[in-house]
């Protein structure tokens, strides 16, 4: 990874410009792309080849709107950060080989029981 890291980020505001300036100077990223909204931002995905989308905006950040890039682009990443609800949250679509203990494992991870 001599280039370092490809990363492209999607979004208007200025927590999207300082999030590019904090990460244009960190060592190992590199900003390949940048796109107001996630429209514009499908068809210069295809063409700079990230590693990973980081999607700066809660407006841009429902699964509706991400449907599209995840289905051109399956095994890409995305994080979708939102500083004004203080959250980060990873959405990918690479699918993952099931066992029933998988997903009986993955349920009881996440589940909280009911008494």
């Amino acid at each position: 990874m001599s280039n370092g890291f490809r990363i492209f980020i999607v979004g208007g505001s200025l927590f999207t410009d300082t999030l590019n300036q904090m990460l244009a100077t960190s060592e190992g990223i590199r900003i390949v792309g940048k796109a107001q909204d996630i429209a514009a931002a499908t068809p210069l995905i295809a063409t700079h080849q990230p590693d990973l989308v980081i999607v700066a905006d809660a407006s841009h950040s429902s699964h509706t709107s991400l449907g599209p890039l995840l289905s051109q682009h399956p095994d890409l990443p995305i994080i979708c950060a939102d500083l004004s609800h203080d959250y980060v949250q990873v959405i990918t679509s690479q699918r993952i080989g099931t066992r029933r203990e998988d997903l009986l494992q993955a349920i009881h991870a996440l589940a909280k029981p009911s008494l």
